[in-house]
Parts: C-alpha cells; sequence; structure tokens
C-alpha cells in the first residue's frame, strides 16, 4: 500500500543521473516509460499474488483465528492502486502535463 502512496505523490525511489544529463526533450519519453515499466512491475505482481493467495491465503492465523486472506490481501489491493496511479499519471503526461513536477 505504502508503494501506491509513494507513485501517486510522484516519490517512488528512482536514480536520475543518467535523466539529468539528458536534453529536456527526451524527459517525457523517459517519464511514459518510467510509468509503463510501474504500471507493468504492479501487474505482474498482482498476478502472482493471486496465486500466493490461494495457496496461502486460507490458513487460519494462530493468534487471532482469522484467515490469513485478512492480512495477506493488503498487497494486491495495493498493486491494484498502483495500476490506477500508473494510468491516473499517464495520462496526465500524455496530455502534456508538467513533466519537471517530480
Amino acid at each position: 500500500m505504502g508503494s501506491a502512496v509513494s507513485i501517486g505523490k510522484n516519490e517512488h525511489i528512482g536514480i536520475d543521473v543518467f535523466v539529468n544529463i539528458l536534453p529536456l526533450r527526451f524527459h517525457k519519453a523517459i517519464r511514459i516509460l518510467q510509468i509503463v515499466l510501474l504500471f507493468a512491475l504492479h501487474l505482474i505482481l498482482f498476478i502472482y499474488c493471486l496465486e500466493w493467495i490461494d495457496k496461502a491465503g486460507g490458513y487460519l492465523m494462530p493468534a487471532t483465528g482469522l484467515p490469513r486472506l485478512v492480512a495477506i490481501a493488503s498487497v494486491p489491493l495495493g498493486c491494484v492502486l498502483c495500476v490506477l496511479y500508473c494510468i491516473k499519471i499517464l495520462i496526465d503526461v500524455v496530455d502534456n502535463s508538467s513533466v519537471e513536477k517530480h
């Protein structure tokens, strides 16, 4: 869930040394590539989470007696939120919103 918040605030980890030495005309393309890669990462993670939940979600937690699904559901939920933030940011960037916000 923290990943979704950091993407939404444009505070996810990044190393911009190489981006900073490129001309400004490449910054929008690189920003789009970053967003697409983040989107793909979280979509793939979501798909693998479903399999993980199927295997591990049915067990009961000893301390609470609740299904483990209650605790591990935050991972795919965070992935869905990340994907939605990526879509929103991609739309903003493609609509010529400022790439320099980050």
